[in-house]
């Protein structure tokens, strides 16, 4: 009764508050304008910054019409917010289905991108970005493995079948990389380089890398016992395993950077793959890596290590404390 009392006084003395044909106009040049305005910001920033201004859009917007109305001026509220519901639900509907599309585009590309390192390191870098910008000087424990007699062999089977070899040598060593946490730094081919120190160094580096030479040799001969080549080429393999110090550090141009380990240490783990050729052996593995590893480490295990003995490295003065491993068949 208060409410309407009020009005009918207003409509007699006609002092109500005022809501011509020009106030009308104002209120569909602001329905226009408000959900134009509130779009474009979140459009326009797309992040925290674009709703903070929105918001104070919307504030600015009440208060002037709260300022009317004490001025008498009965300005439409109904009217703009009905205007701007509808394209600030179909702008949010359609940044969220945008949201979901690159989401889903950029887990399918870190999904691929996972493949090319490993999974250790990937963790790492997420972690750290920055994690090797400058090189790195530690212990390390470095595996190589090659196998001997592939280019001869590649020449007759043709490259069909070399890509099917390389696939399943490439997985064979993958597997056992992993499962001894060591980090296969690049494919060299029909060879390969594990490192074990990376992302950081551990006690059970060298028994780790032990571990895995020993593996490789049993699981390289199998696969090889297993194929059925139908050419007179006979494959074998390599492995040389060497620990000290290496530096590891990111080296590449500007469009692409891989994380590797040079030094001596790396040089020396691979000439042992010549030593092991050179002496018949499966694995030839440097003194102190075995050192590093114990005397618990699976090599010292196996009953199948030979040495110590002295023998000269290609490329380098001196001789080095090598141990040779040789497969019970």
């Amino acid at each position: 009764m208060e409410v309407i009392s009020t009005a009918i006084d207003h409509l007699v003395a006609g002092d109500g508050p005022l809501q011509d044909e020009s106030v009308r106009i104002a209120d569909g040049v602001v329905a226009v304008l408000l959900p134009a305005m509130l779009v474009g910001l979140l459009a326009w920033r797309q992040n925290a910054v674009g709703l903070i201004a929105a918001a104070a859009v919307v504030l600015i917007w009440v208060a002037a019409n709260f300022l009317a109305f004490s001025s008498g001026i009965a300005m439409s509220a109904a009217v703009p917010i009905a205007a701007a519901a509808v394209p600030i639900v179909f702008f949010g509907s359609l940044q969220l289905w945008s949201g979901r599309r690159q989401a889903q585009y950029f887990a399918a590309r870190n999904e691929l991108l996972e493949r090319f390192q490993a999974p250790a390191m990937q963790k790492w870098l997420a972690r750290d970005p920055d994690f090797l910008a400058e090189p790195v000087r530690q212990n390390a424990a470095v595996v190589f493995i090659d196998l001997s007699g592939f280019t001869s062999l590649s020449e007759q089977v043709g490259p069909d079948s070399t890509r099917d070899l390389l696939k399943e040598f490439h997985a064979l060593v993958d597997r056992e990389a992993v499962a001894c946490s060591g980090m296969i730094t690049s494919f060299l081919g029909d060879g390969a380089m594990i490192l074990f120190g990376l992302p950081r160094a551990t006690p059970d580096d060298a028994a780790r890398a032990a571990e895995c030479a020993l593996r490789l040799c049993s699981s390289t001969g199998r696969w090889l016992a297993s194929l059925r080549l139908t050419t007179p080429s006979k494959l074998g393999f390599k492995v040389g395993a060497h620990f000290g110090v290496i530096v590891a550090s990111r080296l590449g141009g500007g469009s692409y950077h891989h994380i590797t380990a040079t030094g001596d240490t790396v040089n020396v783990a691979s000439r042992l793959m010549e030593v092991a050729a050179r002496h018949g052996a499966e694995l030839s593995v440097s003194d102190e890596l075995l050192h590093a590893a114990g005397r618990d480490c699976a090599l010292f295990k196996s009953g199948c290590l030979a040495g110590p003995e002295q023998t000269p490295i290609r490329g380098r003065s001196g001789s080095l404390t090598i141990w040779l491993w040789r497969s019970q068949a």
